[in-house]
């Protein structure tokens, strides 16, 4: 498949997405593990203990055809069914601190001592890139990016137990998980190609409203939180506007004549 990456392949570099572990396949990482996969990811870990129950079909991207199997598992098939290239490695076991991290980490269990564990553990790597924390409920989301130039990861945790609990009947949704999962991987892009991101981002979808902290701006990681008003303008203007084409212009579009 020459092809398979004409649409990005000036905007994905593919050698920079070789191997990335993915904590939690749930319904944040069930979506993950499907978009890394297409995106390109060449090796991908996925660690959960917990096997696909009936209330997880409204809440992950897995079919029935998986129910009462592990979610690494189903991991592994939906993401090689979207991808055959992609070596995808089970661990069907918690992930605790002896066991091996990838430079890459990507994050979305259960609990917030897991995700503390982990972070501990990934800051202490010499060739770390980045750490990227999903946190959700039902229409809220949270998105943490650690790199070598930011890390807030502590400002922002707190334990389990502080944390309010949602009702288990209004706890998840997958068009947030869809979302947060998307959020999430753009911010991976965004550190490996050395692109200006936020290291934290709050959003909600009910209002939809959205909050981000922590801009790292360029190559170097160099940091500005009092950039002046028109930095700020600068930076949210496009580089490369989008282009409006009309089906002439498109070689993959079917035109129809119409009388």
């Amino acid at each position: 498949m020459r092809n398979r990456y004409l649409r990005n392949k000036d905007m994905i570099d593919q050698n920079k997405l070789d191997e990335l572990t993915i904590i939690g396949v749930g319904g944040v990482g069930s979506s993950l593990v499907i978009n890394a996969a297409i995106m390109g990811f060449k090796k991908i870990h996925v660690w959960d203990f917990d096997d696909l129950e009936e209330h997880n079909l409204s809440t992950t991207m897995y079919p029935e055809k998986f129910l009462g199997k592990s979610k690494t598992s189903a991991a592994k098939e939906v993401g090689k069914y979207f991808n055959s290239k992609c070596r995808i490695i089970e661990h069907t076991e918690p992930w605790t601190p002896e066991k091996p991290l990838t430079d890459k980490v990507m994050m979305a269990p259960d609990n917030m001592e897991v995700r503390l564990a982990v972070w501990n553990a990934w800051k202490d790597m010499n060739e770390r890139i980045f750490l990227i924390d999903m946190r959700m409920g039902a229409v809220t989301m949270e998105v943490i990016t650690c790199s070598q130039q930011k890390d807030i990861f502590f400002n922002t945790w707190k334990p389990s137990i502080d944390i309010a609990d949602e009702p288990c009947t209004e706890k998840h949704t997958i068009f947030t998980a869809s979302i947060i999962s998307g959020l999430g991987l753009s911010a991976a892009f965004n550190v490996l190609h050395h692109r200006p991101y936020y290291s934290y981002i709050w959003k909600s979808l009910s209002p939809s409203s959205f909050r981000k902290q922590h801009l790292v701006l360029n190559e170097r990681g160099v940091t500005n939180e009092t950039r002046s008003q028109k930095e700020k303008s600068s930076l949210c203007k496009p580089s490369n506007p989008a282009a409006i084409r009309s089906p002439k212009s498109r070689k993959d579009n079917y035109v129809v004549k119409t009388r």
